[in-house]
């Protein structure tokens, strides 16, 4: 608990007047999410570690391509708060039951209308003593792209993110706030993190920029936007 007031010291406590948003699995089916790209590869499945529970999977296969020839499976929500000044709490969990075979994005955030890339997550396979390994690796695309920070990840793990994002087009206004499994790895970010000022949407899922026959996939659990960083951090 002391650890979490220190924290609350270094981050500016934002409130924004958008609804606490939560994506939901009922009755078999999704809801909440903006649109789903490629929902053929996107299923209602019991959660891997509790059969009581269902969540979704989305899987990238060689029927998953989109027109401009990148490969996706995706769920995409539409920020509530992502003018300029505006700040965003947003958190997910995801899990890998096996080593991801090819580098694929997870997260991004995304401009509406210009489809600029701001900032995401993806996943790469690395070979450590001869068997498969999974790196996970986030980075910011202004003004030009850059890995701020990377974690080996637990297969068969259900693993949490959550971001608290201020929305600038200046560097000096931007911050980024990364945590994992409930730790720090990043704490006030500065960085630009509008690409120009349309409004930022984030898709989850599974994207590759090319079309590739290695079928991945990944599960997804309770994602949604809060108001508050107390909201945020709340466990």
């Amino acid at each position: 608990m002391i650890k979490f007031f220190n924290l609350l010291l270094f981050l500016p406590l934002f409130t924004n007047a958008c609804p606490n948003w939560q994506a939901a699995v009922e009755n078999g089916q999704t809801s909440g999410w903006d649109y789903q790209l490629n929902p053929h590869n996107i299923a209602i499945t019991n959660d891997p570690l509790d059969t009581q529970s269902q969540v979704i999977k989305l899987t990238l296969a060689p029927d998953s391509t989109w027109p401009n020839g990148h490969t996706r499976t995706e769920v995409k929500h539409n920020g509530c708060t992502t003018n300029e000044g505006e700040s965003t709490f947003l958190s997910w969990e995801f899990f890998l039951d096996k080593p991801i075979k090819t580098l694929n994005n997870i997260a991004y955030w995304e401009t509406d209308n210009s489809y600029l890339q701001s900032m995401g997550f993806f996943v790469t396979p690395k070979i450590e003593n001869h068997k498969i390994a999974t790196e996970l690796s986030f980075f910011s695309s202004l003004p030009k792209r850059k890995i701020h920070w990377q974690e080996r990840l637990q297969i068969g793990e259900w693993h949490k993110i959550a971001m608290a994002i201020t929305w600038s087009e200046s560097q000096q206004s931007g911050h980024i706030s990364v945590w994992f499994n409930h730790h720090p790895a990043l704490v006030k970010l500065p960085v630009q993190t509008k690409p120009d000022g349309n409004k930022l949407f984030m898709q989850l899922g599974l994207h590759r920029n090319q079309a590739e026959a290695a079928i991945d996939s990944i599960y997804l659990r309770n994602v949604k936007e809060v108001t508050s960083l107390k909201q945020l951090l709340n466990k």
